[in-house]
């Protein structure tokens, strides 16, 4: 437990898949019970996998249940509308990213998850602002129909670049379960500011990702590069302190998670992904002065 402070997480911490993402489903819920986390977050083609390789979604809730775990949130929704085909990603991407957003919303009731994250793969002169509001509502609007959440994230290197622009159309789209995604390296690298994040109601943020690196990308190195390389919270430079206490002013730490894409991350073990992933972030938390359960 974090010493005494006027904030605190809301709920549990949460394992994300990008951390467990190379372990089988077993080691995925065992990493996260040894972290000490209560949530687990999945991507939906491991679940179509798992489900694939005679794991049912019943078997998938049992197993995750006997670890203490709650699979809280599916990430990501990237096929939400027709124009969703990222442009500076490889082959290797599609493929991987596009489940459609039936099959997605019924892998979330069969999972008894209500949390989606939706991400805008498609470039940023795509499509107009009404467009994307207008395809973004339509899916809350689906969501809702499985009592799922529909949280959209900002991604520098993609349509909706910064955290104004994801807020603009969160608030455009009027819909009671749509939300946000925050993720600390893509506030930093689009440069978003901390007045945007402080005028965001907290209960409008689900999901609260950090992560870790430099201010300043190396010469050479691109968005999306940087975004599948990143740093455990405080090996680097982010202002993760500054923001944990502006998200709990704002009553925003939500399924807080240290997400963190990293090929230094394949070949390690439940134990070792679970010590890296609790030891940073209660360390951060605790130099927010920001409580939480342990």
């Amino acid at each position: 437990m974090a010493s005494e402070s006027s904030y605190s997480i809301n709920g549990p911490l949460v394992m994300p898949f990008a951390n467990v993402m190379n372990l089988p489903y077993p080691e995925k819920l065992r990493a996260t019970q040894l972290a000490g986390f209560g949530g687990l977050s999945l991507h939906p083609h491991e679940v179509r996998k798992i489900v694939a390789s005679g794991i049912s979604a019943t078997d998938m809730l049992r197993m995750a249940n006997d670890h203490g775990v709650m699979i809280v949130r599916l990430d990501p929704l990237t096929a939400w509308n027709p124009s969703w085909l990222p442009d500076n990603m490889p082959p290797e991407y599609v493929p991987g990213h596009d489940i459609p957003s039936q099959e997605f919303f019924n892998l979330c009731e069969n999972l008894h998850c209500t949390y989606a994250s939706l991400n805008a793969s498609f470039p940023a002169d795509r499509l107009r602002f009404n467009e994307i509001v207008d395809y973004y509502a339509a899916t809350c609007r689906l969501g809702a129909e499985y009592g799922v959440t529909c949280d959209l994230e900002n991604l520098p290197m993609w349509g909706v670049a910064t955290l104004k622009q994801s807020w603009d159309i969160v608030r455009a789209a009027g819909q009671s379960n749509g939300g946000l995604v925050y993720d600390i390296l893509h506030y930093i690298r689009s440069n978003s500011d901390i007045e945007t994040l402080r005028s965001i109601p907290g209960n409008q943020i689900h999901v609260v990702q950090l992560n870790d690196g430099p201010l300043q990308l190396a010469e050479g190195v691109s968005l999306q590069e940087n975004c599948f390389d990143r740093l455990w919270p405080g090996e680097g430079e982010f202002p993760l302190i500054e923001v944990l206490r502006v998200l709990g002013q704002i009553e925003g730490l939500n399924q807080v998670n240290p997400e963190v894409f990293s090929p230094r991350n394949k070949g390690k073990t439940a134990e070792e992904i679970a010590r890296l992933s609790s030891e940073s972030i209660r360390k951060i938390l605790d130099a927010a002065e920001i409580s939480y359960n342990s």
